[in-house]
């Protein structure tokens, strides 16, 4: 097989990109899994930044470009200009001659014999900033890209069938990736030459020597790209491995997990460590329910199960407690770039906020009352909360997608800085805060000079400034300046709300990516509905988060949902955008069944049964079994099956998790949900067995299925009910909860579940409303009704310890 040699692209002198010029990892896909893992390169698919902070000399993190804001009245607009995605808006005065992933550049590639440049990001992507300034507003190299190639950008958040095939190409030819991602392909979609970012020369030397390859030896890469496509789908092909033995997994899984625990500062990396819910706490909060919660366990697994908890719990206090969080307005970067998590990388993206809520709250219903991390947790989930109400939340209910790392320091800047608008110098706080400075600075970490550590800025960028951060607690800062814990708390919250007035009246804001995605609103619409749950006794709050949720799940109906034809679209921006994928049915489809069990409205779950119908319609692979990850599309020469977890879940691993879930809320149906979910394991089952670690959302969701689900069927009004707020105030992870209300029977609900059909026809027998109780059914087979509290604490999982 011929590939295009690296060194004839890279000169020998120059600093090398991540590039990728042949196959050598195209193997056995679970192999490659493996692999991929051990390198660290797939464990999260927004580490692009990654690559760039550890491998390429001379361009760390803190290299920043100074984004230049000035206008020019003259300047040439693209057909960007008439896009609806921010990140494509952000290019739409490059001189480059971009286009959409649409006919019109495919048919030009090929009417003029042009390969293609494929550039993927998203508005948020810092160094997608980065490559843009350098070399998509340089006239030299847009020259150079128009003459040679069909210039297409793509939104990844938009398009993720688009990144997917081609990061894994990308990821296959050189064991990592990343954004932005840099593609060039033949006029049919093949791709023979792939990397991230590139350095301005560097760049216009591979676009001229791609070029020159094209014109003397055009034959050559069009073979070289269709036998890649042809490797890629023979790797993709993976055969179905039944009858997997999951407590081995599980339990690699979470041996896995307690090697790579940083002790000292949380998480599960080196630097730069990103939260990764999905591949972190979200998996050790189950593994550590599933023994704890079974009285039968050996004191083994209870000692690995609360070695779990602790692990997760120190890392979401330690991630709480860090320069992460915006001390100041709420909300979670999307990383740091230091070890303790405390110069982040400050951009903020709705799937770390809606994921990180959801695991504060399974953690916090794992503590015992009055420890001091149960109420971190309950700190962190209402911190959350309160941000992505008041900054990330449309007028009509929809939650936007990302605030930008870079801004302008103040309105009269013209040149944008990373962090500028969450940064503070000593001498700042000084003249806002006046007698209370010294606490506050004490407390939060501030130093004359700076509190970042210069190896993390080499740019000099945080010169002179502090990320705030906790660095002591309440009880050591009232001690140090002899106050009251009260009275010192008070100081506290009355100088964060001096800076915040501040901040919003003299800074302007980053950029905001105002496109509401599906997928990324279903799983913020699950963390609300947790909220709502797990927190009640704030009713403020509760109240709170469940308006927030049920307003997004409403624009998504009036928005991104066809009620003819069932299917949803993937995000809302003036207009809709493009068709929906499977993980926007899979985490929507979460999402009401979250929203179903917190507001007891029989709607949600509705809906939720008839999104289930249409993804199955469209992802369902009826011949191999299993979900494709992309919707049907002639341009997608590969539609993939992509299970591994990365910044968020996999839409399958969520799926299956949807369908066991949707076995006992439709019970009549069991057995149709029951083989989709077995089919789902079995086509993923080679890379389960391989590669567990990859899939742990997935592995999570097998762990409760082999516990089994508890139906829980309460009688009774809907909410604020003794037995509905036991059951709410434990983590359940295997439980599903279905809302019978006599004075509003679920009759449409009960058309699909017997055991709920049987019990509202003896209410309509009767003629009255019975006392407030539970039924208890596992196995589909249903207990007596329970109407005692106490009864119902000796059949609920015990109180945690500590």
């Amino acid at each position: 097989m011929f590939f295009i040699n690296r060194q004839q692209v890279l000169k020998r002198n120059l600093p090398q990109s991540k590039s990728s010029i042949g196959l050598p990892h195209l193997q056995h896909p679970a192999r490659r899994v493996a692999l991929l893992y051990t390198q660290s390169s797939r464990s999260s698919p927004h580490r692009a930044e990654r690559s760039l902070d550890t491998g390429l000399s001379g361009y760390q993190r803190s290299h920043v470009i100074k984004m230049s804001t000035s206008s020019d009245s003259t300047r040439h607009l693209n057909r960007l200009a008439k896009a609806k995605s921010p990140y494509l808006l952000q290019h739409a005065e490059n001189p480059v001659d971009w286009y959409e992933w649409d006919q019109e550049a495919f048919d030009k590639a090929k009417r003029e014999d042009k390969p293609i440049f494929l550039s993927v990001g998203y508005s948020a992507c810092h160094w997608c900033h980065v490559l843009a300034h350098e070399s998509f507003e340089d006239e030299v190299t847009a020259k150079i890209m128009n003459d040679n190639y069909v210039n297409i950008k793509v939104d990844r958040e938009e398009r993720p069938d688009v990144d997917r095939l081609y990061m894994t190409f990308l990821q296959a030819t050189t064991g990592g990736g990343g954004w932005p991602m840099s593609v060039w392909l033949t006029p049919d979609l093949h791709p023979f030459f792939a990397g991230t970012y590139f350095p301005p020369g560097q760049f216009r030397q591979i676009l001229l020597k791609l070029a020159e390859f094209w014109q003397d030896d055009r034959e050559r890469c069009v073979n070289s790209g269709q036998k890649v496509i042809e490797a890629l789908k023979e790797s993709s092909n993976i055969a179905p491995e039944h009858n997997i033995d999951f407590h081995p997994l599980t339990e690699e899984v979470f041996s896995r997990l307690q090697k790579r625990f940083d002790s000292v500062n949380g998480g599960f990396d080196r630097a730069p460590k990103f939260p990764s819910p999905a591949q972190t706490t979200h998996f050790l909060a189950r593994y550590a329910a599933y023994h704890l919660n079974n009285p039968n366990a050996s004191d083994d697994n209870k000692k690995k199960a609360q070695a779990a908890r602790d692990m997760a719990v120190f890392s979401m206090t330690k991630i709480y407690n860090g320069g992460i969080r915006d001390v100041v307005g709420g909300g979670f970067s999307r990383y740091s770039v230091d070890e303790r998590w405390h110069v982040p990388h400050f951009e903020k993206m709705l799937y770390d906020q809606a994921q990180l809520l959801s695991s504060s709250l399974d953690l916090y219903q794992l503590l015992p009352s009055g420890s001091r991390d149960r109420k971190t947790l309950e700190l962190m989930a209402k911190d959350i909360v309160s941000y992505v109400g008041r900054d990330l939340r449309s007028p009509e209910g929809g939650f936007y997608s990302a605030e930008d790392a870079d801004s302008l320091p103040t309105k009269d800047s013209t040149v944008k800085k990373e962090g500028a608008f969450y940064v503070w110098t000593s001498k700042q706080l000084d003249e806002l805060l006046g007698a209370d400075a010294e606490l506050f600075k004490y407390h939060f970490g501030v130093k004359e000079e700076r509190n970042c550590d210069p190896s993390h800025d080499i740019q000099g960028e945080l010169k002179g400034q502090n990320v705030l951060y906790t660095a002591h607690t309440p009880e050591e800062t009232a001690k140090q300046f002899s106050k009251s814990v009260e009275e010192t708390e008070k100081i506290i919250d009355a100088s964060l709300k001096i800076l915040r007035e501040h901040r919003d009246k003299h800074r302007p804001r980053p950029h905001l990516d105002d496109k509401i995605l599906t997928c990324w609103n279903g799983l913020m619409i699950s963390g609300l509905s947790r909220t709502y749950e797990v927190l009640s006794e704030d009713r403020t709050l509760a109240s709170k988060a469940l308006e927030m949720a049920e307003a997004s799940a409403a624009f998504i109906r009036k928005y991104l949902y066809d009620e003819k034809t069932g299917e949803l679209r993937r995000s809302y921006r003036e207009g809709q955008g493009p068709t929906g994928q499977a993980d926007d049915y899979a985490f929507f489809i979460q999402g009401l069944l979250d929203l179903y069990e917190a507001s007891a409205k029989e709607e949600y779950l509705l809906w939720a049964i008839r999104l289930q119908e249409k993804q199955d319609e469209l992802f369902y692979d009826p011949q191999d079994g299993g979900y494709f990850a992309s919707a049907p599309d002639e341009h997608i020469l590969i539609r993939m099956k992509d299970a591994q977890d990365g910044a968020e879940p996999s839409a399958v691993s969520i799926t299956l998790s949807n369908l066991q879930r949707l076995a006992h809320f439709a019970e009549d149906r069991h057995m149709e949900y029951n083989e989709k979910a077995k089919s789902v394991l079995a086509s993923n089952g080679q890379l389960l067995s391989r590669a567990p670690f990859a899939l742990a959302s997935m592995v999570s969701a097998a762990m409760m299925a082999e516990k089994g689900y508890m139906q829980f069927i309460h009688t009774g009004a809907p909410s604020g009910t003794p037995l509905l707020d036991l059951i709410r105030s434990v983590f359940i992870p295997n439980r599903v909860l279905i809302h019978l209300d006599p004075s509003n029977p679920p009759r449409e609900l009960a058309k699909v579940n017997g055991s709920l059909r049987s019990l509202v026809e003896e209410i309509e027998r009767m003629g009255s409303a019975p006392k407030e109780n539970i039924r208890i059914c596992e196995n589909f087979t249903c207990g007596l009704p329970i109407e005692d509290v106490e009864e119902l604490k000796k059949r609920l999982p015990q109180a945690p310890i500590a």
